[in-house]
């Protein structure tokens, strides 16, 4: 019985295994020289096949890897700003509610600011920015909603919440300080 798995391949293939028997019956040079041409080609395919299994493997791997090399360099960025008043992308992108508060659903009325900031300034400031904004600040500050439960409101992470919230106290308190500057100033 034959042990090499190269040589069992090649003698699978009937008509080659039929010329293996007649050599071996009546052993000729013209036979034993086509035996082996035959096996020399049998060997050329498979490693053929070898060269083309790694190529396609070293192929698919530089693929991956440029796609996440794409993927990371060429993120969709929301929350780029997209005019003056610090806009973002993200306000352009449709809330999907999860639940119908009533409470969520109502704009922050300017009244309900007025009566939470003392300060005139501040008030000017936190006015000038996005619906969105407000609401988030007001549910956190003002109800007293978990950042949780806000991203489960809004149908988004916790972590957007966490940004757009950070994003927001960072410009309230730049402007704030930029406008106590410019009192100062002119005073």
């Amino acid at each position: 019985m034959i042990q090499n798995r190269l040589l069992k391949n090649f003698l699978n293939d009937a008509e080659i295994k039929e010329l293996y028997q007649s050599y071996l019956e009546k052993p000729t040079t013209c036979k034993k020289e086509m035996i082996e041409k035959m096996f020399q080609i049998h060997g050329r395919k498979i490693q053929l096949l070898s060269y083309f299994s790694k190529t396609l493997t070293f192929e698919s791997q530089k693929f991956d890897k440029k796609i996440r090399h794409n993927n990371k360099w060429n993120q969709l960025i929301l929350d780029q700003n997209i005019d003056e008043r610090g806009g973002k992308f993200l306000d352009l992108v449709a809330d999907e509610q999860c639940y119908y508060d009533v409470e969520f659903n109502t704009p922050v009325e300017s009244s309900e600011l007025e009566m939470i900031f003392e300060d005139k300034q501040l008030y000017d400031i936190v006015s000038t920015l996005t619906e969105k904004q407000k609401k988030i600040l007001y549910l956190l500050f003002v109800k007293n909603w978990t950042e949780e439960e806000l991203a489960i409101e809004l149908g988004v992470s916790k972590q957007a919440i966490n940004k757009v919230k950070n994003y927001t106290l960072r410009k309230i308190k730049k402007e704030y300080e930029s406008a106590n500057r410019r009192n100062l100033n002119t005073n």
